[in-house]
């Protein structure tokens, strides 16, 4: 497991002073209307990132130009609208209800807030309101349980951006992959067997990344493999009940296999024709769930002949995952200032994109 903050519990911290901590939930982002333009902007900054696509600027720039951005923001953002809520974007709303709702179970001089690595908050946004409240250390936490360089990393470049800009020192700390703790798996198997249909075969969806990533070194799968693993065991499944797959492919390059969508077909054809599918990398519901899964994949596999399709929802704000994310970061000490940004880089920055 990959720990990047030395725990330490309040309690014990703020015997004799209450300094003023923020907890800062990370995740990707989100256009902020399921407009075109807006989506098409989103884009550009999301796939212009060098730890989602891991091509040199030179290449991919000119397709992302000329050929993604011309035509895909219209799809997308069309996608966006079939489950957009009134408050917003999913994630966005989901993760600010995360917040809110672990905020009111902390100390007083705890908060909780919310960055994105793309849209709105940003890191800068996030921690400009914190500083000028008097907040004093920042802890950031990525909600990815399974670390990749696609969402930890590429959360963390927005942190180390930050850090590395800043004149005054800054403490601050990172609560890195989660996949292994045994509270998240708890929590995972509670908010799975709440929703769950017994005799439905359950697949565990996780994000899919390029497999060139995996054989850079990443433990994406070994992460995902192990979350499928231990969560069998919580919800007391065997192999026959279960099975494992990768969604949200982008591209024609191989990534990680199983294909969701090829997956399922499988199934079909082996006589399984009701499935719950619980999307095992995302802690709050989003387009990939609401909208890939939910939407997408059921009509597929309804038309392909099969009977059912369910959805189990992310953890959101399920009593169990808040408990648990109450739990996992209490005491994370933020050990790091902006004067030893090269250490936190060389502990954090396992698999660093060449350029060129």
């Amino acid at each position: 497991m990959l720990v990047f903050a030395r725990r330490l519990f309040f309690s014990d911290r703020m015997t004799t002073t209450a300094t003023k901590t923020a907890i800062i939930l990370m995740n990707t982002g989100s256009p902020s209307a399921p407009t075109e333009v807006a989506v098409r902007a989103y884009l550009r900054e999301f796939l212009s990132d060098r730890r989602i696509i891991e091509l040199p600027a030179w290449f991919w720039q000119p397709i992302l130009n000329r050929v993604i951005l011309p035509k895909r923001p219209a799809k997308s953002a069309e996608r966006y609208r079939q489950v957009w809520m009134p408050e917003g974007s999913p994630l966005v709303v989901h993760m600010n209800r995360v917040a809110r709702e672990l905020r009111a179970r902390l100390p007083e001089h705890i908060t909780v807030e919310t960055a994105m690595r793309v849209g709105f908050p940003d890191v800068n946004e996030t921690m400009g309101r914190l500083r000028a409240a008097g907040f004093e250390r920042f802890l950031f936490w990525p909600l990815f349980a399974q670390y990749s360089t696609q969402t930890t990393e590429s959360a963390l470049d927005a942190v180390r951006e930050y850090m590395a800009a800043q004149s005054q020192s800054l403490n601050w700390g990172v609560i890195g992959a989660y996949w292994d703790s045994p509270g998240f798996i708890e929590a995972l198997a509670k908010v799975v067997e709440t929703y769950r249909t017994p005799e439905h075969h359950l697949v565990m969806s996780f994000h899919g990344i390029p497999y060139s990533s995996i054989q850079k070194g990443s433990p994406y799968e070994r992460h995902c493999l192990g979350t499928a693993e231990r969560l069998a065991q919580a919800l007391d499944i065997g192999p026959k009940d279960f099975s494992i797959a990768y969604q949200s492919r982008f591209g024609k390059g191989r990534w990680l296999q199983p294909y969701l969508t090829e997956h399922v077909e499988q199934l079909l054809r082996s006589g399984i024709d009701k499935l719950d599918v619980a999307c095992l990398s995302f802690s709050v519901d989003c387009l990939e769930t609401l909208e890939e899964i939910g939407i997408e994949l059921k009509k597929h596999f309804l038309a392909a002949g099969g009977k059912e399709l369910h959805l189990l929802p992310c953890m959101n704000v399920e009593e169990a995952a808040l408990s648990f994310y109450q739990k996992h970061s209490a005491g994370y000490k933020c050990q790091y200032n902006t004067h030893r940004i090269e250490e936190a880089v060389a502990k954090f920055d396992i698999l660093t994109p060449k350029e060129g």
